[in-house]
């Protein structure tokens, strides 16, 4: 994956609803970082679940499939939201609305998952709780 990436935003993302364009790039092996490219000057570091959640699991609905224009085969990228604390310990994570990226198209949405089928998944469960020390 190239270091800045432009991204089509398919789905309005709550809060920044006139964000149509975000650019992807690395920050490390654990953090990425969004920027919107137009709408309000904003960004999100984000973290991939699977590095710190390996059961992390969730069903991408078909009408964001479809905005996607996933296949089997998509090179498709899952992360959450961080917001950042003073410390990583106390810093916390989104897993009730992952951003799912298609690579093929270069095109993303912020899957907002229901509560009732994921009840294992919080808006703001502290990273230090899947940290090993």
């Amino acid at each position: 994956m190239s270091d800045k990436i432009k991204l089509a935003v398919k789905c309005p993302i709550l809060g920044f609803e006139e964000t149509r364009s975000m650019e992807f790039s690395t920050i490390d092996e654990l953090f990425v970082r969004l920027k919107s490219l137009d709408g309000q000057d904003f960004s999100f570091i984000l973290i991939n679940p699977y590095l710190i959640r390996p059961d992390y699991e969730f069903d991408i609905p078909t009408y964001y499939q479809e905005l996607l224009a996933l296949t089997p085969e998509s090179d498709m990228r899952v992360f959450n939201i961080v917001a950042i604390a003073k410390t990583i310990e106390e810093s916390t994570v989104n897993f009730l609305a992952p951003v799912v990226i298609n690579l093929d198209n270069n095109s993303m949405v912020q899957v907002i998952l229901d509560t009732a089928n994921y009840p294992d998944f919080f808006q703001g469960e502290k990273i230090a709780n899947y940290i090993k020390k």
